[in-house]
This record gives C-alpha cells, sequence and structure tokens, in this order.
C-alpha cells in the first residue's frame, strides 16, 4: 500500500474525529496508531518486496543445492513478470530469480511455466511457506508472547484471506497471505508437475520439479475449493465416481499430493498415511471427534452412503487393494461407518480383510450385519474411546 493511501487515511481519521468532537488526546491516539501500523506495514512490504529482475544465464543467484542437478550454465533465472508477459524463450532449465508468494497466483505461474519448458528441463523456486514463517516467529519471541500473538498471525493470514467476504479486503490491502507446503505442492502436482526433490531450511523451502508428461489435473478437473466445506471425489459402489463432502481437515490442494505422500512415506499400522503433513493443526483435532465427516450425512441421505460401510476411498487409495477386494467392493454402496470402529484392525491388510469380512456378511444377512457392526462400532467409541487419526 503506497503512503499516499496511508496519507488520505491519515486526514480521514483527523476528520472524522473533528466531526464528533474527539478530544486531542483521543485524536493523538488515533494518529499515533495509525502511524505504528504504517511502520508494521511497511516492514511486512519489505519483507515481501519482489525485485524486478531481468532474465538471463544463472551466474550468481542459484542456490547452490541445485548444482547437483543441473550445470549452473544451463539454468535460466528470470523473474514472475517475465514468464506472464511471455518474455522468457529459448530455455533449458528455469530459476524463478524472486521468493514466489501466495499474491503472485502460482496457479497462472505454474500454467505460463509448463508451456515453456522443455520436456526433459527442470523447474526450481524458492519460497517461505507457512511452515518456514512459523518456525521463524518461534525463534524471534519468547514463548509466552509467541503463543499469544500466533493465533492472531495464523487468523490474520491463513484463514480470514480464505473466506469469501475477507479475501477481496486481503487483496486490496496486499495482506500477505502465507501458504502451507502442502498447498504449494499440491498446485503443482495439479498443473502437471512432478516434484523432484525438496531442499527445506529454517527460513525458506526450495522445490525442484519438471513436467509430467502423462497427467495434468488442471486440463480435466475444476479448480479446487480452498473454502472450509468442500467435496472430495471418491469411488461409489459400480466405480461410479461420486462428490463427498467435509469440513476441511486437510491444507488445500492436499488431495493432489497422496500419491507422493505413499511412494515417500508408505502406510502406518492402521492403514493412515505416514507422517502426513497435508493434515493441518486444526484438522487433526475435527479428526479425532469425527467432526470433518458431518457433512457426509448429506451424501447418506442422498442416497451415495449409507450408514453402516465399507468408507469411500479415493481413485489412488483404492488401487493399493487387491485386484479381488476392489471388485468385491465396488458391488456395494460405501458407508459412513467403516467396519474398521468394529474390528479395531493394526495393519493395512487386516484393514482389507476387515472389510471383506463385513461385505461378506453383509451379502448375506443385510439388515442384522448392519445392526450387529453399529452395536460394535457404537461400544469400541464409547466406551473403548477409539478415535479418528
Amino acid at each position: 500500500m503506497e503512503a499516499r493511501s496511508f496519507l488520505i487515511l491519515n486526514q480521514f481519521l483527523i476528520k472524522i474525529a473533528l466531526i464528533f468532537g474527539s478530544s486531542d488526546r483521543i485524536l493523538s491516539t488515533l494518529m499515533l496508531k495509525l502511524q505504528l501500523f504504517t511502520g508494521w506495514w511497511a516492514e511486512k512490504e519489505d519483507m515481501y518486496r519482489v525485485d524486478v529482475i531481468s532474465s538471463k544465464k544463472c551466474t550468481t543467484n542459484l542456490p547452490a543445492s541445485l548444482l547437483p542437478f543441473a550445470h549452473q550454465e544451463s539454468w535460466t533465472c528470470c523473474h514472475l513478470d517475465e514468464i506472464l508477459r511471455g518474455e522468457v524463450k529459448d530455455i533449458s532449465h528455469l530459476y524463478l530469480d524472486a521468493l514466489l508468494l501466495k499474491s503472485h497466483n502460482p496457479n497462472l505461474l505454474f500454467e505460463h511455466v509448463r508451456n515453456i519448458l522443455p520436456d526433459d528441463c527442470l523447474f526450481a523456486f524458492r519460497i517461505r511457506t507457512a511452515e518456514n514463517i512459523k518456525t521463524e516467529l518461534k525463534e524471534k519471541y519468547p514463548q509466552p508472547f509467541f503463543y499469544t500473538y500466533y493465533p492472531i498471525h495464523f487468523l490474520g493470514r491463513r484463514v480470514l484471506p480464505k473466506l469469501k467476504g475477507f479475501r477481496k479486503i486481503s487483496r486490496l490491502l496486499n495482506v500477505p497471505v502465507d501458504i502451507s507446503k502442502a498447498e504449494i505442492m499440491g498446485r503443482l502436482l495439479y498443473a502437471g508437475f512432478t516434484i523432484v526433490t525438496i531442499l527445506e531450511n529454517k527460513h525458506e523451502t526450495t522445490i525442484l520439479t519438471t513436467k509430467n508428461l502423462v497427467k495434468v489435473p488442471s486440463k480435466v478437473s475444476p479448480t479446487p475449493s480452498e473454502g472450509f466445506l468442500f467435496k472430495t471425489q471418491r469411488i461409489g459402489q459400480g466405480a461410479r465416481k461420486i462428490d463427498v463432502y467435509k469440513f476441511r481437515s486437510m491444507h488445500p490442494y492436499a488431495e493432489y499430493v497422496q500419491e507422493y505422500l505413499h511412494q515417500l512415506n508408505g502406510l502406518d499400522e492402521d492403514g493412515k498415511f505416514k507422517n502426513d503433513f497435508r493434515v493441518s493443526t486444526g484438522g487433526r483435532v475435527l479428526r479425532r471427534y469425527w467432526i470433518d465427516e458431518i457433512p457426509m450425512l448429506y451424501n447418506v441421505l442422498r442416497g451415495d452412503l449409507k450408514l453402516i460401510g465399507v468408507r469411500p476411498l479415493s481413485e489412488h487409495y483404492l488401487s493399493l487393494y487387491p485386484e479381488q477386494a476392489r471388485q468385491i467392493r465396488m458391488k456395494h454402496r460405501p458407508g459412513l461407518l467403516p467396519p474398521f470402529y468394529a474390528d479395531l484392525p493394526k495393519t493395512f491388510e487386516a484393514i482389507v480383510q476387515s472389510e471383506l469380512d463385513y461385505l461378506e456378511a453383509y451379502e448375506r444377512e443385510p439388515f442384522r450385519t448392519d445392526l450387529r457392526y453399529a452395536l460394535r462400532i457404537l461400544k469400541n467409541i464409547l466406551i473403548y474411546k477409539a478415535r479418528s487419526k
């Protein structure tokens, strides 16, 4: 925000104070608060200011961490604006010579980069993720102050900018918006890139990618919602794709990171992904008490799901099942409360067998099976405190 805008706001506050007959003391307080806010904002703008740098062969600007992947002379350094204006041509490997911000519209940038990047070349950029910023704040402030300040920071730079009414206000005021590691990864994968490696330190993250020549989700799927209530695709009865509604427990675009996460970390003993950084801190609370699944009751009323049954799975997660289990699963309507909470299996193989046992019993006696499983599920949840992760 320019200094002239603050001058106008300054004059406006003076007029308001005079109209309502405010005392000199009140007026002075207002002016002081405005000056403090102006100074704070200027500091933030300095932090996020991006210098315009012309595209050129990288000589000194290229991080040393990228040299093992390609010779320095083969990298082209350029600025975001040059890419968006179509001024970057005849390149090999591409390095964005400035920190990427969410306000830069990453989706649009990635689309342009994909159009100019040769098939066998690399694209790299640096970003200060929400996790980087949180780490910096922890180091900068004493612990009591950090735990007081961070919820305000989180609300102002991660929650409000995503709400429909506040989104436009945030853009008009150029409020810096934090973006999580999971979200920027998801946006890359959605745009048709493959992540080669991620290089992290306390202050920033460097992501190295290449074009995915097989799959470009942005060409066939609508732009994912960033709102608290969202819908996600699952495989239903007869292999039909259904839209399942949930409260957000993961970062936006996290669904596109699932395959990468599985290849990186695999599954833990209860069939969940190990070290799942896609789940937000608040999302873990929602999941523990199944709050995130409340909107799925709408799917039950609509007939996509039934109350008791195997969980509706994503296409990728379903592909992890043995072929026979997939075929049996797709004969039946998925459910809201799965047999997992009746049997509490401890391994992925045991989870698959638990579901097959339920489906086999359901085919013989549908009503009795669902009633029996419902009672066992309630007992494990209410008495033995079984919880989601």
